[in-house]
């Protein structure tokens, strides 16, 4: 099962940023334990979210080799966080690429509730080559989330 942290993305620009936030609901699994008489959500899922956000960006954006690459956290650094994120809130994340190359890429990444900035950081991903025969499969399931997460209106 894999858990995803952004519900929608809202602005893209491939090789430069990206935004999107997550629905912080009641219903999340982890406040039954985190904590059940005053639920916050975790920092550590904060982190994951960013990360997904980040990892959508780098991995829409024209690598220089052409190669098909899978971007995969590597370092966490400078991490942090201002104010508890609780049921109800609307966490916006934002990302940008600050280094991109065919071996990896750095982000600064932030996270806000109502315009109050709510946790920053560094993030840094490898980026491994993919197998020609496995590429369109991940190509594939890109492909999918992005039309998931993106807003075309109705």
């Amino acid at each position: 099962m894999r858990f995803y942290f952004v519900d929608r993305i809202t602005e893209m620009v491939p090789g430069k940023t990206i935004k999107g936030y997550k629905n912080v609901s009641m219903a999340e699994p982890t406040f039954s334990t985190h904590f059940p008489r005053y639920p916050i959500f975790p920092g550590v899922l904060i982190i994951e979210a960013m990360a997904q956000l980040a990892g959508l960006l780098i991995e829409t954006s024209p690598i220089p080799d052409g190669k098909p690459r899978k971007a995969l956290l590597s370092i966490v650094e400078k991490v942090k966080f201002k104010r508890m994120v609780r049921p109800g809130d609307r966490l916006d994340l934002t990302a940008g690429l600050v280094v991109f190359d065919e071996e990896g890429a750095r982000t600064e990444v932030s996270a806000e509730v109502s315009g109050d900035k709510v946790a920053s950081t560094r993030l840094t991903f490898v980026l491994f080559e993919v197998p020609p025969e496995l590429s369109i499969f991940l190509e594939q399931e890109r492909e999918a989330l992005l039309k998931a997460l993106t807003f075309h209106g109705t």
